[in-house]
């Protein structure tokens, strides 16, 4: 385990924004971090020219005010909150700045809230923090605003346990969070009809999953059905889960338009804190 863990929590000074402060305080309390609170401001790529000056077509002093309101916002919330940070404003897209700043900035892990998206906007464009999640290298958390923020006592981890390989830096961030709260993990397996007779085949390559990996205090749980997302859904709402993990394949331009993301549709819809990753 590191020293410190570097993570950043993107703001843009809204409720649900602060939701993600309100989970890493919980993180905070149990491992040094090295806090980087970020706030973009988004222009267009093509105006922009390294810094406010030298970006002829933007207007200056519309974007000389944002920086200071931002300024004054980070100014106001260090007086609030408990801990230190650094602060940084951003100039460009979201997902590209907070990318950039992520890979520069050697960040191990990303915090952000999410008011999610739905219906055809959900399939074309999706919520800014499925972009986030589709676009950064690193594990991001996504905290809905609706979600319920506890400590970390049970984990869920949803995936396929019979095809993907596990990320070794991925896998090491789960265990570092069962670790850190002394949680229970427990694998969860989607079954549709169509698995009602592969129950304990299921079950059997789940526990290879575990045992490959060096798994402890784990428990293995079977689930009905139609739609992982749906799935996932409906056992938490009988479950005491307070994270969910969940690989991705980060796809991109037509290809998500057709075939999309089970982690991302979560992103927008989970009712508990989810905690996605890159599985190539």
């Amino acid at each position: 385990m590191k020293d410190k863990l570097n993570v950043m929590v993107p703001v843009d000074f809204t409720p649900v924004s602060y939701s993600a402060i309100e989970f890493l305080a919980f993180l905070m309390h149990k491992t040094p971090i090295n806090t980087h609170l970020v706030h973009v401001v988004e222009v267009n790529s093509a105006e922009w020219a390294g810094s406010v000056d030298a970006s002829e077509t933007l207007s200056k002093s519309e974007m000389k005010q944002k920086v200071q309101l931002a300024e004054q916002k980070f100014a106001a919330l260090k007086q609030h909150v408990g801990f230190r940070f650094s602060s940084e404003v951003l100039f460009g897209g979201l997902t590209t700045s907070l990318a950039k700043y992520a890979a520069q900035n050697s960040i191990d892990l990303i915090i952000m809230g999410t008011d999610g998206a739905n219906g055809w906007l959900e399939k074309v464009s999706g919520s800014e923090a499925q972009h986030v999640v589709r676009y950064t290298s690193v594990p991001v958390i996504t905290i809905h605003q609706d979600a319920a923020i506890t400590p970390l006592q049970n984990l869920l981890w949803v995936a396929d346990f019979e095809a993907e390989k596990q990320p070794e830096q991925s896998l090491a961030t789960i265990k570092m969070l069962q670790q850190l709260f002394h949680a229970k993990l427990h694998l969860l397996q989607i079954m549709d009809a169509e698995d009602e007779d592969r129950a304990q085949e299921l079950k059997g390559q789940m526990q290879t999953f575990a045992e490959q990996l060096g798994l402890e205090h784990y428990e293995l749980h079977l689930h009905h059905n139609y739609k992982v997302p749906a799935g996932v859904r409906s056992f938490n709402e009988v479950s005491e889960m307070d994270l969910v993990l969940i690989g991705t394949h980060g796809r991109k331009g037509i290809s998500h338009l057709f075939y999309g993301s089970i982690a991302e549709t979560l992103v927008n819809h989970c009712i508990r804190p989810l905690m996605t990753y890159h599985l190539n």
